[in-house]
C-alpha cells in the first residue's frame, strides 16, 4: 500500500510542477525559477504553494504535499511523507504509525524506488546530528502518462481533470 501512496505523493508534485511550467512557460523545474517569474507563494488550480529553500509546500482539498528538489530529483523526509499520509482522508484512516511507514519505505529502498539521502551535520563545532531524508530513483512509468508536456505524449486523466470539481473522481487509478 505505501508504494501506491508514494506513486500518488510524487504523481501529485509532478502534476503540479507541469501545472506551473505550462503557466509560466517555463520548461525547467519551477523550484529553479520561483523567486524570478512568479511569488514564491501562491495558489494555482485550487492548490495553495509556498516555495522554501530547496523545496516547496503543496495544499490540495487539506492534503499537504511538501518536499525537496534538486534539479529533477523529489527529495523528502519521513516527517513530510507522514504529513500527506495524515491529512489525506483515505490514507489517514489507515492509521499508520510512524515505525510502519519508515519500514515500508526502507522496503522501498530495497526495491530500488528510494534512497537515503544523507545529510550530515556541517556546523562548527559539530553537534553530533545526521539528517536522513527519502530520494525518488525510480518513478512508476504510468505518471509520465500526462497531458503536455509529458516524455510520451499522450494526456492522463490525472492532469485533465485537475482544477475541475471532479478532481478526485479523475486521480490516477491504481
Amino acid at each position: 500500500m505505501i508504494e501506491k501512496i508514494v506513486a500518488e505523493y510524487i504523481g501529485f508534485i509532478r502534476t503540479f510542477e507541469i501545472l506551473l511550467k505550462k503557466k509560466y512557460k517555463q520548461d525547467i523545474n519551477p523550484c529553479s525559477f520561483s523567486s524570478t517569474f512568479f511569488e514564491r507563494k501562491g495558489t494555482i488550480e485550487g492548490i495553495e504553494y509556498w516555495f522554501h529553500g530547496s523545496g516547496c509546500k503543496a495544499e490540495k482539498d487539506g492534503i499537504i504535499y511538501d518536499y525537496d528538489i534538486t534539479v529533477n530529483e523529489i527529495k523528502f523526509s519521513q516527517w513530510k511523507f507522514s504529513e500527506f499520509v495524515r491529512t489525506h482522508p483515505e490514507y489517514q484512516k489507515l492509521n499508520y504509525s510512524d515505525d510502519f511507514i519508515e519500514y515500508e519505505l526502507y522496503q522501498l529502498i530495497n526495491k530500488g524506488i528510494l534512497d537515503w539521502e544523507i545529510i550530515k551535520n556541517t556546523e562548527k563545532p559539530p553537534f553530533g546530528c545526521v539528517f536522513m531524508s527519502y530520494r525518488v530513483l525510480q518513478e512508476s512509468p504510468f505518471l509520465y502518462n500526462i497531458k503536455s508536456p509529458s516524455p510520451d505524449g499522450r494526456e492522463n486523466p490525472f492532469v485533465a481533470g485537475f482544477g475541475t470539481k471532479d478532481w478526485k473522481d479523475s486521480r490516477i487509478s491504481f
